[in-house]
This record gives structure tokens, C-alpha cells and sequence, in this order.
């Protein structure tokens, strides 16, 4: 008897298939396409049109229409025929798999902190209209989640892929939460986790999926800085449940929260949206927009661990308190989401993703780089140049000619074979620069000017206090 998918695309669901938590909307997306090709793949239409071992080539010529081309974006965008897979948005998927889209939006909603603005984007969306490497990342995925098997004994050149005899035992698409392993908070933790790095949910599953608890062979450190079994964890605990209820509700408003604030040494009642929760810089942070510690209108991450309110009061859209700036995002549909500060903190490297980004330039000796820089993510601005680029922008980032003829000085004083990168920052930002302190003598800041100045003070008033 042949496996069947009949699963329809519920959270659980899409979040097993997702490379990541689905609050991501390009996570989210890619679930859904993948959830489509298991339905084509283990549907009537998938075996009737391929054997049980195909090609990715067979699988092309079979879902898309004759001479499809899939290498470049602008031959798919300008494909002829309406009625290619190509051109099928996810809400038109969605119908012809027999999905109630009005339920299914509700039920998204009800689970995820999803914009009606990215949810309108995403049924919209033409989930296959993909090239070709990113349709193939898709089939490798599905091998990873156990729902294809590589061919590894085949001479030829060509991946084969081979439908499984079984649906894979790690896949439960069950809905009873009652019953579920992994409790409401537990989620939070492993939804989380996805913001530190996407990666982290799959060794997040790891340790849960091993029940001796005396015997774990696999580890999960995180630095965080509030006491375990504290009342200040309790309290943290507390917000973050306040929070997570406020989004599953589907109805957000502004919150009034009592605020300590490190940096202005002083206690502020905010008015803010609220968007997300991440974990970074060893802490849990509400980001917001709406009032600030600084008296501004504008993004914070707030602590929250330094939210000192008893409970964090909702207000009314037409209270009097709510800033005009955030009442015109509303009246306009504009409200920010998580993938509003997902793209903000891809932009620049730095935990403060409202700041303002600038260029850094950095040297490293060549050893060090190619033994610990190489095949790393620092960020995706993080990237590899040559000694005369670092040049050219040293010239045009310096607009002092006193200090630009000192930078380039320094430059050409340094070997020319040595490791250069550029990326952009957060200015201002503790985050990055408390990495680059760690790297001691290992890492040379060439632009921007000021911070080099400001690490070479930190150094030698670190000098003083050993001299």
C-alpha cells in the first residue's frame, strides 16, 4: 500500500516541516511549499506521474508545464502559461487541496503573531515560482525530515530521490494537546530559539528527544543572567506568559508598563506595541515600538527582567495616552511584526537593531583567519575583501582628511596578505563590541575611525590598571 500525506497545514504541522520557528515569515513560506510537495509527491497526481525513484529533472517536467525553465527568476516570472504550478498562489493551494482558507488563517493566527498585511502577502505568494537551487534545497530538507530517501548507490551524476515505504516515525501531526511532549511553555522556549540562531530548534529537539535524564548526551548552554528559581524569574516568567496570551488573542493593543531603564538610571512609564520576544545579549527582550526611556517614539528592547509593573495593562486604541506616531500606524494598517525586526537585525550586526547602521572594517592575520574564520557566520554582512577595497573604503568612509590619511597609512603598514572583511554595525551597539574585545591582538579595526579610537583608549586604560 502506498504512504498517503492527507495532513492538513496546521502549525504543528508547517513547524515540523519549517527550517526555523514559522513567526518567521520565510519559514512559514517554505513550509507551506513544502507541505504542497508532500501532497503532490503522496498524492494520486505525484504516483501517477513519477515512479517511486525519480530525479529532480523528472519531478520538473512532471509538476510544471512543457519547457518549463527554472535557472533564472526572470524566466519564471515571465513564463506564458497561467495555469503552471509556477504561477499558483498559496491561497489557490490551498482550495485545490481542500483547505478551508478562512479557518486556516484563523487557526495560523490563533498560534503565531502573523500581520494581516504578511498573512495578505503570504496567500498571495506563488510558492513554487523558485529557481532551481532553492527547489532542490527543498527536496534535501524533505531527506532531512525523513519524508524522501537518497538513492546512494546510483553511478550517474544526478541526485535520485525515493519515496518512503512509511510515514516517518519522528512526524506527528497529531492535535490533541493534551497529549502533546512538548508543553505551552516548552514551545515558547523552542520558538525562541529559532531567533538565536535557526538552527537551534533541531538541537533543541535533540535534547528533548532523549528520556533518560541521567544520561543525556547532548547539551544546550545558554548564559542567561536572571537567577534560576528566583521570584525575579517568576516575574519574568509572568510577563512573558502575559505577552504570549496578548498575541495568541489576535488582538493587540498598546500595553502601559512601568520600566527601570540601566542606561537613563531612571523609572519610565511606556506606552508600547508590542511585536516579539528575543533572547540575546544573555537576556529576554520585549521589542516594542511606542515611547521609550529616552522620551522618544521609536523601537526599544525592553528587559524584561527590569519591566517592574505588577502586570502590564492593555490600553484602547482611542486612549488619549497613546502616542499619535503609533495611532497613525494603526488607522493605516501599518502595525510592525516580527519579520519587521527579523529584517531590521539582517540589515546590521547588533542586538540594538534600531540604531543607526555604519560600515566597519576589520584585519585579521591570516592564520588566525583561515583557523577560525573560515566557514563561520558572524553576520550575513560579514564578508571577505580584498586589501584594495579596504582602501577604497577607508576613503570614502573618512571624510577627515587628517584622520583618513592616518587610516591609510596604518593600512598600507599591514600585510597586504592578511584578512580583510567588511560588515555593517549597530553604532553604539555593546553587543559587537564586546566580541571584538574578546579577540584581544587578533582582530584590528580599520574603519570607522572613531571606534577605533575608542578600543585603543579601552586598551590602554586596561594597561593601566595591570602596568
Amino acid at each position: 500500500m502506498s504512504v498517503t500525506f492527507c495532513n492538513p497545514p496546521s502549525p504543528k504541522v508547517l513547524q515540523q516541516l519549517a527550517n526555523g520557528s514559522i513567526d518567521q515569515i520565510q519559514n512559514l513560506t517554505r513550509a507551506l511549499r513544502l507541505w504542497v510537495l508532500l501532497n503532490w509527491l503522496y498524492g494520486d497526481e505525484g504516483y501517477n506521474a513519477l515512479a517511486n525513484s525519480f530525479t529532480y529533472a523528472d519531478w520538473r517536467q512532471a509538476f510544471f508545464s512543457d519547457n518549463y525553465k527554472d535557472e533564472r527568476q526572470e524566466d519564471i516570472a515571465n513564463y506564458p502559461d497561467p495555469n503552471c504550478a509556477c504561477h499558483t498562489t498559496t491561497k489557490q493551494w490551498l482550495i485545490k487541496l481542500d483547505v478551508s482558507v478562512n479557518e486556516w488563517q484563523h487557526a495560523l493566527q490563533k498560534q503565531i503573531a502573523i500581520s494581516d498585511i504578511d498573512l495578505d502577502w503570504l496567500l498571495a505568494a506563488k510558492l513554487f515560482a523558485q529557481v532551481r537551487k532553492s527547489l532542490q534545497n527543498d527536496f534535501d530538507m524533505l531527506v532531512s525530515r525523513n519524508w524522501l530517501q537518497r538513492v546512494t548507490d546510483d553511478p550517474g551524476r544526478s541526485k535520485i530521490y525515493r519515496r518512503v515505504a512509511k510515514t516517518p516515525s519522528n512526524f506527528d501531526c497529531s492535535q490533541d494537546s493534551n497529549n502533546s511532549e512538548l508543553s505551552a511553555k516548552a514551545q515558547i522556549y523552542l520558538d525562541m530559539f529559532s531567533f538565536l540562531d535557526p538552527s537551534l530548534p533541531l538541537l533543541a529537539e535533540q535534547v528533548r528527544s532523549e528520556r533518560d535524564a541521567n544520561n543525556h548526551r547532548v547539551f544546550l548552554y545558554v548564559d542567561y543572567l536572571v537567577p534560576e528559581s528566583s521570584t525575579l524569574e517568576d516575574a519574568v516568567e509572568q510577563i512573558q506568559s502575559e505577552l504570549q496570551e496578548i498575541w495568541e488573542s489576535g488582538n493587540i493593543t498598546p500595553l502601559l508598563l512601568t520600566y527601570r531603564s540601566a542606561h537613563q538610571n531612571l523609572i519610565k512609564e511606556c506606552i508600547v506595541y508590542p511585536v516579539c520576544i528575543y533572547f540575546m545579549d544573555r537576556a529576554k527582550y520585549l521589542c516594542a515600538y511606542g515611547s521609550t526611556p529616552r522620551s522618544e517614539i521609536n523601537w526599544y528592547k525592553y528587559r524584561l527582567d527590569r519591566i517592574i509593573s505588577k502586570r502590564i495593562e492593555p490600553l484602547d486604541w482611542q486612549d488619549p495616552r497613546v502616542p499619535q506616531l503609533l495611532k497613525e500606524k494603526y488607522q493605516e494598517n501599518n502595525l510592525p511584526t516580527p519579520k519587521t525586526v527579523n529584517d531590521m537585525l539582517k540589515e546590521a550586526w547588533g542586538c540594538d537593531f534600531y540604531k543607526e547602521a555604519a560600515l566597519m572594517v576589520l584585519r585579521f592575520d591570516r592564520a588566525f583567519a583561515n583557523s577560525y574564520l573560515q566557514r563561520i557566520t558572524i553576520h550575513n554582512t560579514f564578508t571577505t575583501i580584498e586589501f584594495d577595497r579596504a582602501a577604497a573604503l577607508i576613503k570614502q568612509y573618512t571624510p577627515n582628511p587628517q584622520e583618513r590619511s592616518t587610516l591609510l597609512e596604518i593600512l598600507h603598514s599591514r600585510p597586504t596578505t592578511d584578512a580583510y572583511y567588511q560588515l555593517y554595525y549597530r553604532n553604539t551597539d555593546y553587543y559587537p563590541l564586546r566580541w571584538l574585545r574578546a579577540l584581544g591582538s587578533k582582530v584590528e579595526i580599520l574603519l570607522p575611525w572613531h571606534l577605533r579610537q575608542e578600543m585603543a583608549t579601552e586598551i590602554q586604560n586596561t594597561w593601566n590598571l595591570y602596568e
